[in-house]
C-alpha cells in the first residue's frame, strides 16, 4: 500500500526539522558552533569531491598566483603560460651582455607554471607525424582527376606515397622546418587570445568556424531541394513507376594559408624585465588578430598583379598582404559576381537602396532566399566608420540608443536596416567610386557598405597560434613570431564563384 504525504504534513515535517537544527546552534555559543560545524564537514570532503574541485578550478585565477610576483604584476594563467613559451623557447642561446645562455624559464617560473596550467606539449616530431597523417588521410579522398600523368595510374592503384602530388605535400609541410624542439597544444593562453581576438573582431566573429582535418577540407553544399511531383493512385500491380527526382550537391574547397605577425624586441628578454610587458604583448597580439581577421574574410582577394586588385587597384601589392590569401565577402559581389554590385551614383545612402540589396541576395533557381532570412541577425551589414555615421542619418533606420542595448546586439553594431544589423568596421576603407582602393588617398572618398549573409561563409581553422621566439645576438634583439594557418569557405551552388548569391555590395556613396 502506498503511502500519501499530504503538502500540510510535508511542511509541518520541514518546520520540525528546522526548529530542530536551530535550537542545537542556539545552545552553543552560536559563533563557535557555525565554526566547530562548517569545519567538520569541509574536513570530511575529499580532493575528488564536486564541491572540492569547483572550488578549486573556479572561474577565478588559480589560488597558487596569489602572493607572487607574477600576481603583483597583474598575470594571470594564461600570462604565466605565454611567459613560460617565451622563456622556453630562449633556452639554449647565446646571451649577449653576459657570458653563457638562457637557461630557459626559471626554477619558480617553473614551479607556478607546473602548478597552474593544463598545458600540454609535444615534440617536433611528434607534430610533424600529425601534419603527416593529416596528409596521408587528404590524398585517398582526392577525386581521380586532380592526378595527371603518371600519377592517375599510382593513384588509381592507391600508391599515394609515390605520387609527385603526395612528394610536394609532404615537403611544403611547415613543421619539417621548426627548430625549436616543442610546440605548446591546448595551453590556455592559446585559448584566450583566440576569445580575445573574436570579441575584438567585428566582422570575423559572425561567421561559424570549424576545425580543419586536414591542409584542404571540402564543405558540402545543398544545391538545390527534390521536386514534390503530384501523382495519381497505382490501381494494378504492374502500374508504371512515378517519376524519379535529383537532389543537386556540390562541394566547396577549404585551403589552409598560413598567416603571421613578426616582431623584433630590443634588449633583453630576462623574465623580470619581461613580466610587465606579457599582458600588453598578448593584448596587442589580439588586436591584431581580430582587425587582420576581419580584413581578411571581407577584403580577400587573390589578384597580384599590378592592377584589379579590390584592395590596392592601380598598383602591384607586396607578396605578403594578407588580403591574398583567398577571396573574400567583397570579392564575392565586386568581382565574381557583379550582378550583386550596385552604384549609388555618388549619393547619400537612403534606406531604398540599402533595401535593394536583400533583392540581389535571391537565388530563384534554387529557391534560397539569402537576402531575407528567417533569423534577422543571419543577414549583416558591413560599413566604413563614415559611412555608418552617414546611414544613421537616415529617418527610418533604428539606432542603437533608440532599441537600447539588448542581449542580441553585435558587436560593433550601431543600428538596424530592417531590423538586420548594421556593422561598422575599420577593416572596411573608403574607396573610389569602382568599391577598390586606390594607392593616392586623396581619390579614396566614397563609402561602401557589404551586405552578406554569415550562413554562406565559414572559417577553418588548420593551426590555432604559435608563438615562437629567438634571440639575435648581432643586434641585441629577440625575434617574436606569432603564426597561424586558417581557410576560408564562400558557398557556391555551382561551383564557380560567380555562382555566390549570399553577398551584395553597395559602392560610390557620397560622404
Amino acid at each position: 500500500m502506498t503511502t500519501q504525504v499530504t503538502l500540510d504534513a510535508l511542511a509541518t515535517d520541514i518546520r520540525q526539522r528546522l526548529d530542530g537544527i536551530s535550537a542545537e546552534l542556539s545552545s552553543r555559543t552560536s559563533d563557535e558552533a557555525l565554526k566547530v560545524l562548517v569545519k567538520g564537514i569541509l574536513e570530511g570532503l575529499g580532493d575528488d569531491d564536486e564541491t572540492v574541485r569547483k572550488m578549486r578550478f573556479g572561474p577565478s585565477d588559480s589560488s597558487e598566483l596569489v602572493g607572487t610576483k607574477y600576481k603583483r604584476w597583474g598575470l594571470g594563467v594564461a600570462d604565466v603560460e605565454f611567459l613560460h613559451e617565451l622563456q622556453g623557447s630562449l633556452k639554449g642561446q647565446k646571451k649577449v651582455s653576459a657570458p653563457g645562455v638562457y637557461g630557459g624559464p626559471s626554477e619558480d617560473l617553473d614551479k607556478v607554471f607546473g602548478q597552474v596550467s593544463d598545458a600540454t606539449y609535444l615534440s617536433a616530431e611528434e607534430t610533424r607525424k600529425l601534419d603527416r597523417q593529416a596528409i596521408d588521410d587528404l590524398f585517398p579522398r582526392l577525386p581521380l582527376n586532380m592526378f595527371h600523368g603518371p600519377d592517375r595510374a599510382l593513384a588509381r592503384r592507391g600508391a599515394w606515397e609515390d605520387t609527385a602530388a603526395y612528394r610536394r605535400a609532404t615537403l611544403a609541410m611547415d613543421t619539417q622546418e621548426s627548430g625549436f624542439g616543442q610546440q605548446l597544444v591546448g595551453a590556455q593562453y592559446v585559448g584566450e587570445l583566440w576569445e580575445a581576438a573574436r570579441r575584438e573582431s567585428r566582422v570575423f566573429n559572425l561567421i561559424e568556424s570549424f576545425e580543419m582535418t586536414a591542409p584542404t577540407s571540402y564543405l558540402p553544399v545543398e544545391v538545390d531541394i527534390p521536386e514534390m511531383l503530384f501523382v495519381s493512385e497505382s490501381l494494378t500491380f504492374n502500374a508504371t513507376n512515378y517519376a524519379t527526382v535529383k537532389t543537386g550537391s556540390n562541394r566547396v574547397q577549404v585551403d589552409a594559408k598560413k598567416f603571421l605577425i613578426h616582431q623584433i624586441w630590443s634588449g633583453e628578454m630576462e623574465e623580470d624585465s619581461i613580466i610587465p610587458y606579457i599582458p600588453f604583448l598578448r593584448r596587442q597580439a589580439a588586436f591584431s588578430i581580430a582587425h587582420y581577421a576581419d580584413s581578411a574574410v571581407l577584403n580577400g582577394d587573390t589578384t597580384n598583379s599590378a592592377t584589379g586588385n579590390i584592395n590596392l587597384d592601380d598598383a602591384d601589392p607586396a607578396d605578403t598582404k594578407h588580403y591574398l590569401a583567398f577571396d573574400g565577402i567583397r570579392h564575392a559581389a565586386l568581382v565574381d559576381n557583379t550582378n550583386n554590385d550596385n552604384d549609388a551614383g555618388a549619393v547619400a545612402p537612403t534606406l531604398a537602396l540599402l533595401h535593394n540589396l536583400r533583392g540581389d541576395m535571391i537565388d530563384p533557381a534554387r529557391l534560397v532566399d539569402w537576402g531575407h532570412p528567417a533569423n534577422s541577425d543571419d543577414l549583416v551589414y558591413i560599413t566604413d566608420p563614415e559611412t555608418s555615421d552617414r546611414v544613421a542619418l537616415i529617418d527610418e533606420v533604428l539606432t542603437v540608443d533608440k532599441y537600447g542595448p539588448q542581449a542580441t546586439v553585435l558587436t560593433g553594431e550601431v543600428l538596424k536596416i530592417a531590423r538586420h544589423p548594421l556593422v561598422s568596421s575599420m577593416a572596411m576603407s573608403k574607396t573610389e567610386a569602382d568599391g577598390k582602393v586606390s594607392t593616392t588617398p586623396g581619390l579614396n572618398i566614397r563609402g561602401q557598405v557589404a551586405a552578406f549573409n554569415r550562413r554562406a561563409f565559414k572559417s577553418g581553422w588548420r593551426r590555432r597560434v604559435q608563438v615562437e621566439t629567438e634571440r639575435l645576438p648581432a643586434t641585441d634583439q629577440t625575434r617574436l613570431v606569432y603564426s597561424l594557418r586558417m581557410g576560408f569557405g564562400r558557398f557556391t551552388p555551382t561551383g564557380a564563384s560567380s555562382g555566390i548569391e549570399a553577398a551584395a555590395t553597395l559602392r560610390n556613396i557620397l560622404l
